[in-house]
């Protein structure tokens, strides 16, 4: 009688569950689906329950797989009613993700690891077992740059790999010998005793070598892997030597925005050599301007200069070029161009001072970029200061790179200047030597900024009085005639003419560099 009785239960319990379906869904899709440990089907499915399930189990257990994804299952009560059901598995990602990028882009990368390898270009990315990876990124010219990953499950890591350059070699000789080189550039300054053998980054780099009293000086660039020599001869300074003014006054020539003159084929002494002179002599209502360049010790002229009449302002520059091969000629001539050429045709009177601040940096970078642009064979690495002062309505603004210098005189006094771009400069700033010592310092000719090379600008804004002078120069003045001297003589002139006479007269016998001179009286 009870087997009747089970029999007839059974029977009933399971027409009433035949025909229910759970339906199985995964994210994402074609998982396997078990149901009490024994495989069904893939993903997405229905399941039927079965007869036998209402009687032999209270539960299903639905169990998901998937190949890199966590496995997940959950139980189902089987209820003693014929029903539909939806089940949605969100499955978690086994897997980890690699993001590899390096700095310069475009560099191959090997990812090693679990037994396996792959090659990608950065930017890469990749999903990955967990483990451990070697990571490796190499470019041409670069030293290759390796690292250990762990990857966790269903986590991105995030590799920046930077690349540094394959370093170059650079051997400097002298002659004589034993002398003290200094080469700066790439954001480093290194020192040897020649003849002696440098690693450097690739870069432009300018070598000074000196005895102390002498130096000679060239700018080279250092390419990866690969090896520059260089042989510098520094001349035995002989006693005796005195320098004549030529007091010559061309022909002013007064175009649309400026004065120019150019001569060539005058006598200094007994030899005859090319010299540019850049004489500008301009009456303005505020005040006037003169300006004079003079080839000095040298056999050329690599300064230039430029005095510009603009609608309600002037603007005064002086440039002094680096670089063998007349290169800094160039290069100092292109600057004084572009500057001329930004202002006659982007500037205007309704301009505030940032705006011509900001015009000031454009002529200045772009001047910059047509140097290295222009910088090719034997003018390769060329490259020049630039002071540049725009003066309107009793205020002055000072653009300065590199060693040139405006200098604002009052009452016989020096009462403002630039600061220049220098090594010695960075000595003094640091209280390592004074002023006097940076006279005389072997390394005094060595810059850190310089158009064409490592650009840097500084600005400086100058409230101006009456019988104030503004005195631009290069470094063949002020290097050699003291800021005291120059005081002196710009307040004792007559006029800005007999200022910038004066004070060429004055750097000819001690110089050994052109002498370029601007003066502007308010």
């Amino acid at each position: 009688m009870k087997n009747v009785v089970f029999l007839f239960i059974f029977l009933f319990l399971s027409g009433l569950v035949a025909g229910g379906v759970i339906e199985v869904i995964t994210i994402p899709e074609n998982a396997s689906v078990y149901v009490n440990g024994e495989y069904y089907n893939q993903s997405p499915c229905n399941i039927k329950i079965r007869e036998e399930w209402a009687w032999i189990h209270k539960f299903l257990i639905i169990q998901i797989n998937k190949e890199g994804y966590l496995p997940q299952n959950k139980s189902v009560f089987i209820p003693t009613m014929e029903y539909y059901s939806k089940i949605v598995f969100s499955l978690v990602s086994l897997n980890g993700t690699l993001n590899v990028d390096s700095a310069p882009s475009g560099a191959f990368v090997k990812v090693i690891g679990e037994g396996k390898t792959f090659n990608g270009t950065t930017p890469f990315e990749i999903s990955l077992k967990p483990g451990n990876y070697t990571v490796t990124v190499t470019l041409k010219d670069y030293l290759p740059n390796s690292t250990r990953v762990e990857i966790l499950p269903n986590k991105t890591e995030y590799l920046q790999m930077k690349l540094k350059p394959i370093p170059g070699r650079l051997f400097v000789n002298s002659t004589p010998s034993n002398l003290t080189a200094v080469v700066t550039g790439s954001s480093l300054i290194k020192n040897c005793t020649t003849p002696c053998k440098l690693v450097l980054p690739p870069g432009s780099y300018t070598v000074n070598v000196t005895d102390g009293k002498g130096w000679n000086s060239t700018i080279l660039v250092i390419k990866p892997n690969s090896t520059v020599s260089v042989s510098l001869r520094v001349p035995v300074k002989k006693a005796g030597i005195s320098w004549a003014l030529p007091l010559a006054i061309g022909l002013l020539i007064i175009a649309a925005g400026g004065a120019y003159v150019y001569s060539s084929g005058w006598l200094r002494g007994k030899g005859k050599v090319d010299v540019r002179i850049n004489d500008r002599s301009v009456e303005i209502k505020a005040g006037s301007a003169f300006g004079i360049s003079h080839v000095g010790a040298r056999k050329n002229n690599e300064d230039s200069l430029l005095i510009l009449k603009l609608p309600d302002a002037y603007l005064l520059a002086v440039a002094d070029g680096l670089g063998g091969h007349n290169a800094g000629e160039v290069a100092s001539q292109i600057a004084v161009d572009t500057l001329k050429e930004v202002f006659e045709q982007e500037y205007k009177k309704e301009m505030g001072e940032e705006e011509v601040k900001a015009l000031l940096r454009k002529a200045h970078e772009l001047a910059h970029n047509r140097i290295k642009e222009s910088a090719v064979g034997e003018r390769r690495g060329m490259g020049t200061t630039l002071v540049t002062a725009f003066v309107r309505d009793g205020e002055v603004i000072i653009a300065n790179t590199g060693d040139s210098r405006a200098y604002l005189i009052r009452n016989g006094k020096i009462v403002r200047r630039t600061k220049d771009h220098s090594l010695v400069q960075e000595l003094i700033d640091k209280g390592e030597i004074t002023e006097e010592e940076a006279r005389r310092h072997p390394m005094r000719n060595i810059i850190t900024k310089a158009l064409g090379i490592d650009f840097g600008i500084d600005f400086y804004e100058w409230g101006l009085e009456n019988g104030d002078i503004l005195l631009l120069s290069s470094d063949g003045l002020h290097d050699y005639v003291d800021d005291s001297r120059i005081a002196e003589i710009a307040s004792q002139g007559k006029n800005v003419e007999d200022i910038a006479k004066k004070l060429i007269e004055e750097a000819l016998p001690v110089t050994r560099d052109n002498v370029t001179v601007v003066v502007w009286k308010y």
